[in-house]
């Protein structure tokens, strides 16, 4: 198989001088980013034996061109399914129904480095080798042709190579889980958001 260089996306910084002089109201910019919803997806990668699947809501159209559809993918640096993404430059995004809301604690609250996440769940290999999950909306199976290094996550833009609309139906949405959630789920899942969040400051700064 022959493998095309990713090429890596020059970053570009400015200087944030306004915002050392101009107060940042936390309270008010996260009310603001609260109105906004994504869809959600277990997004899988596969290299040799190696096989891992997490949640993602980063996922966006990056073309309007039906011939040449593209998407824009953000995930965590320090995920086990990045390294997997930047080993075999392809992945898939399953997205998910929501009736199947339990897939977020299995998907989303424990390290492929731990566990096989796939041990106890049925799936298919797709063209790109990345499992496919039974029962989802639909998926997109693609390639990656840039990356963007965003500090605390990667961003992906990639060539769709392949998708299918499997159930035309309700996908899961992020602002639907803390209701979806059992209590117990829901408190683990705010602890993890939290550590999460205090490990990612500390690489903005």
């Amino acid at each position: 198989m022959v493998r095309c260089p990713v090429e890596m996306l020059p970053v570009r910084t400015f200087p944030t001088t306004l915002r050392r002089e101009v107060p940042m109201d936390q309270t008010s910019i996260a009310a603001v980013l609260g109105k906004l919803d994504s869809q959600v997806f277990v997004l899988t990668a596969a290299d040799g034996d190696r096989r891992n699947g997490q949640i993602v809501c980063w996922v966006q159209p990056a073309t309007i061109v039906p011939q040449v559809p593209r998407v824009l993918v953000g995930i965590g640096r320090l995920t086990y399914t990045r390294e997997l993404i930047e080993a075999s430059r392809r992945f898939a995004l399953n997205l998910l129904g929501k009736d199947q809301w339990r897939w977020v604690p299995h998907f989303g609250f424990r390290s492929g480095r731990d566990v096989d996440k796939f041990a106890t769940v049925p799936f298919e290999r797709g063209i790109t080798g990345s499992p496919l999950l039974p029962g989802i909306v639909g998926y997109l199976e693609a390639e990656v042709r840039s990356v963007l290094d965003g500090g605390t996550h990667f961003f992906y833009l990639a060539d769709v190579l392949a998708g299918e609309l499997v159930a035309d139906r309700e996908p899961l949405r992020l602002q639907q889980i803390p209701e979806l959630l059992p209590p117990e789920d829901l408190s683990t899942m705010i602890r993890l958001l939290e550590r999460d969040s205090a490990r990612d400051l500390a690489l903005l700064r």
